[in-house]
């Protein structure tokens, strides 16, 4: 059965389809290349100059990242590379960095950008300042919203790498016998995610950990790809298809133009406190470890190197498994021993996820299936 297009996806869909496609202002190649610089921290002289001229949006994540220290991720690439070809598109000439000059909005677009749990990060907008695209950050809300400033027509928009998770939560923590749990209140906020789950309830992440789930029935990962019911989603979603053309549809019909998968992550990137410290005593023993009140101690050569993400792969920790780390700054070397303390050790939670992969898709596929 075929799924209705709402008003809102009508109307921006025929639009974006009336006009001529576009190619993305840096493709995956060019992406890839600039994130190993900015993975780096390099140099940006040679390179700022065009990322300015194509895509400032970028640049300044960039610089962000460099001033800050914080790693940038890949998904921000896509993310500020396809709102600055939807924004080229739509002929939305004028560029703001929100946060620099987020008076540049209407106090009523701000309002209503707020009731969608939107925080503006940059704006793309006409020269008369009637129409924007606003590019966004915040907790549950969407990547981006295009608006007539006039009436506060507003359609939402999320942007998708050709590789995506639609969505990924921490999961509820399980117990000293490592079963993946589900209760009711996870259930409640993250309804999408109950099908996937009551598959493996049973399934002992001790069993499993250093490998990921990916054995799902087709029904249940629809669900969870399709988003969640109880939160605001975008109307529409935009990606590049395999020749590099910025191509958009509905999103809660991703499913018809991409590959889903389901995943659940038996260590995400997401730690806390340990829960289950009998386990953790019974893995640090099974290495050799010694266990003295509150003390551990474990041959040096036992334990993986944990390194931080992107930069230059420095050294932070160690890991007792793939489930347990302890930061090197809590740790100390006598001998050929790491000793630390058993209330400094960090536990990964497990994550849960849809994943959408869009390497077949195709700019005039979905043109001609919408009859625009």
């Amino acid at each position: 059965m075929a799924i209705p297009l709402t008003k809102a996806q009508k109307e921006i869909m025929s639009e974006f389809y009336t006009k001529e496609p576009l190619k993305v202002v840096f493709n995956k190649k060019e992406r890839n290349k600039i994130w190993s610089i900015a993975k780096e921290r390099l140099d940006l002289t040679e390179i700022k100059p065009l990322l300015q001229e194509r895509c400032p949006a970028l640049l300044h994540q960039i610089v962000k990242s460099y001033d800050t220290g914080r790693n940038i991720q890949p998904a921000v690439f896509s993310e500020c590379v396809y709102a600055q070809t939807l924004a080229n598109l739509f002929g939305l000439s004028t560029f703001v960095n929100c946060f620099n000059n987020l008076s540049f909005i209407p106090a009523d677009t701000l309002d209503l950008l707020q009731s969608y749990s939107l925080t503006p990060r940059y704006a793309y907008s006409t020269c008369d300042k009637t129409r924007m695209l606003i590019q966004a950050g915040g907790c549950g809300g969407v990547d981006s919203a295009l608006i007539t400033v006039v009436d506060l027509n507003i359609y939402t928009i999320e942007f998708k790498e050709i590789s995506a998770k639609t969505s990924e939560h921490d999961l509820p923590k399980y117990g000293e016998d490592g079963k993946l749990v589900a209760p009711q209140d996870f259930l409640d906020r993250f309804p999408q995610f109950a099908a996937m789950l009551s598959q493996h309830t049973e399934t002992r992440i001790f069993d499993i950990m250093g490998h990921n789930i990916h054995s799902f029935t087709p029904e249940s990962v629809a669900v969870a790809t399709s988003g969640n019911p109880t939160k605001k989603y975008a109307d529409v979603c935009c990606t590049e298809d395999k020749s590099g053309y910025l191509t958009m549809m509905p999103l809660n019909q991703i499913s018809k133009w991409a590959e889903i998968k389901g995943e659940i992550r038996t260590a995400g990137r997401n730690h806390s406190t340990v829960w289950t410290p009998i386990a953790l005593k019974d893995f640090i023993i099974a290495k050799s470890g010694r266990i003295v009140g509150n003390s551990a101690s474990i041959d040096k050569s036992k334990l993986n190197l944990r390194k931080e993400r992107g930069g230059h792969q420095k050294v932070s920790g160690y890991q007792i498994n793939q489930l347990f780390f302890v930061y090197k700054e809590h740790c100390t070397e006598q001998g050929n021993e790491i000793v630390f303390n058993l209330y400094n050790v960090r536990q990964l939670k497990p994550t849960i996820a849809g994943k959408v992969f869009f390497s077949s898709l195709k700019y005039n596929d979905v043109k001609t299936f919408y009859e625009f």
